[in-house]
């Protein structure tokens, strides 16, 4: 066998050993010691979730919780050239409209589940009042067509409360007038086991938005036939 013969399974070898150096149980700063900054964050409490190019680190109280490999993209085909003027067929409507929805819908995540702001317990903190859950199960599909989220903000359970706890955050506390909870947002809620911060008047316009968009795309998809 030539050197050459000798030395490449050995290269491939050490490549792969590089690619899967990271291990449920590692700290946050390792993650990010060893693969550097994530292409895109999702925070949600105590939970990060970190997407790089080929995998996906899920984080919890900082420390790795699970790894999954990112899908190989398939191979695409080069898009035919467009006449000036030339209507998108359907297939191309309905990725456009796919793709539309899933953007809205990731944004309205990253501004619903946005963490709470937090103090650490101690025996100083006065006021503190302890809730069993945060949210019970299941959750409403609002009409993306109408609903104003602006309506629906519940504060008042809350911000009687000057700080609100739970044994599912253990060591912390989260001060009631930052809180809320609304019926309208719940389906987006990724991690129920932390509250969720007061949405601003800017944050909930947005929402509203992005929820014109979505009921937007749902009924083009209805239109063309295609489930969303």
């Amino acid at each position: 066998m030539s050197l050459l013969g000798r030395i490449l399974p050995c290269l491939v070898l050490a490549s792969a050993a590089v690619a899967f150096a990271l291990e449920v149980g590692d700290s946050y700063d390792k993650v990010i010691a060893e693969k550097g900054q994530p292409r895109s964050q999702i925070d949600a409490g105590s939970v990060k979730v970190l997407n790089y190019a080929d995998m996906t680190v899920k984080v919890r109280d900082g420390l790795v919780v699970s790894i999954k490999a990112a899908a190989a993209a398939p191979a695409q085909a080069a898009a035919p050239t467009r006449a000036p003027g030339q209507p998108l067929s359907r297939d191309e409507q309905i990725a456009a409209a796919k793709g539309q929805l899933k953007d809205a819908m990731t944004r309205v995540n990253l501004i619903v589940n946005q963490p709470a702001p937090s103090v650490p317990i101690t025996p100083q903190l006065k006021g503190v009042v302890y809730y069993d859950i945060w949210f019970h199960p299941g959750a409403a599909t609002p009409d993306f067509n109408t609903v104003d989220i602006r309506k629906t903000q519940e504060l008042g359970n809350y911000s009687r409360w000057a700080y609100c706890a739970s044994k599912l955050c253990p060591g912390v506390a989260f001060p009631g007038d930052q809180l809320e909870f609304n019926p309208m947002t719940k389906m987006f809620y990724i991690d129920r086991s932390v509250p969720k911060k007061r949405l601003t008047e800017e944050e909930m316009i947005e929402v509203n938005r992005l929820y014109r968009v979505i009921g937007g795309c749902q009924a083009q998809l209805s239109l063309l036939g295609a489930q969303p």
